[in-house]
């Protein structure tokens, strides 16, 4: 493929964000955009210079629409449709995370896309911070030995979180909601914190969890206040790995400040403690943390996995050949399907076998 990838985006909330990083990269450019309110997509298409605004996203899918590949930015119930409308139109797909609402839905669009051969990639963006990505190396180099012990830790204020304004006004109503696979857990910080656990770790064989709502009610930006909310915003995930480690995943709500994400890996060589873009390392040779150099990429991690969905698709990859991958969703999915299933029963959950 000589020409630029031409990218279709469904969903002005989240996706906006994704206008405007597919915009910046060699060899991209963002063609049409999607929203059930067709407002949104025609303001978001005129601020960024976008052909095409449709209220139908099958018009992005249809023979001759100019679209080569889709991004997916709506909430987790219409993943699963979407994903596999465009893999039968032969459209590569990059997904938002969660990857679907249900495990069932997962296993579906990860065997169409492997079948269909088509580019597909899960936004996992995570992987792809400096100092996840060295850590992830040198580990992988032996720089700890033997992984024991894991923690992910993330600070979320869930108000804040809420009141960006570059999410769709109808984000509250899903977000806020368990049954809609909402929430911290759920929706935000969990799906990127099982996959970062699979990534470091491997196959996970038992899971136990505990959840909780801390607030009732979020007041919105926009003066009006949504309620009786039932997805969570705490949450605690122990994990015990194949390989014999353990680890434990936090979700904590901050009233005051957002952000705050943290990893620590402690095997029998070493430690390596990952926390506000910093990257601190200790083993045998040494007595404290020290700081290790990163290789700055000299962009964003968001940045850094669309570039690899575009090169991907110039380089005619197909099916999980490019990673993250629909099957890492798929693992990721099942993880954490596995979690809220252990936090709800109060036992120890195995993960199903995917």
């Amino acid at each position: 493929m000589t020409e630029p990838a031409r990218i279709g985006v469904i969903g002005t909330g989240f996706g906006r964000q994704h206008v405007e990083i597919f915009q910046k990269l060699d060899h991209a450019e963002v063609v049409a955009v999607c929203s059930a309110q067709l407002e949104r997509a025609s303001s978001l298409a005129q601020t960024y210079g976008v052909p095409e605004a449709t209220d139908d996203y099958s018009d992005l899918l249809r023979p001759g629409s100019g679209v080569d590949a889709v991004v997916i930015a709506t909430p987790p119930g219409l993943h699963h449709r979407m994903a596999l409308d465009a893999i039968a139109a032969g459209k590569h797909v990059f997904c938002e995370k969660p990857l679907a609402a249900s495990l069932d839905e997962a296993r579906e669009m990860c065997r169409a896309a492997e079948a269909a051969g088509v580019v597909n990639m899960i936004n996992y963006q995570m992987r792809f911070a400096p100092n996840y990505a060295q850590a992830h190396r040198m580990a992988g180099e032996g720089y700890i030995g033997r992984l024991a012990a894991l923690d992910l830790a993330t600070r979320i204020n869930p108000v804040g979180y809420l009141q960006s304004p570059a999410w769709s006004s109808s984000k509250a109503s899903w977000f806020t909601d368990a049954g809609s696979r909402g929430g911290l857990l759920g929706s935000s910080a969990g799906p990127h914190m099982v996959d970062l656990a699979l990534w470091y770790g491997g196959p996970v064989e038992a899971v136990a969890a505990g959840t909780a709502v801390s607030r009732k009610a979020i007041p919105l930006a926009d003066g009006t206040e949504v309620r009786d909310i039932s997805a969570e915003d705490t949450f605690l995930l122990i994990v015990r790995f194949a390989g014999g480690a353990v680890g434990t995943l936090r979700g904590i709500p901050i009233a005051h400040r957002s952000g705050g994400w943290s990893l620590e890996l402690d095997g029998a060589e070493g430690s390596l403690i990952a926390s506000d873009g910093n990257l601190l390392g200790t083993n045998s040779a040494s007595s404290r943390p020290e700081p290790i150099d990163l290789k700055e990429p000299g962009v964003s991690m968001r940045q850094m996995i669309a570039q690899r969905f575009i090169e991907a698709i110039h380089a005619g990859g197909n099916g999980s050949s490019t990673t993250p991958s629909f099957r890492d969703g798929l693992a990721a999915q099942a993880l954490l399907e596995a979690a809220i299933e252990a936090a709800e029963t109060g036992r120890w959950v195995a993960p199903e076998a995917v």
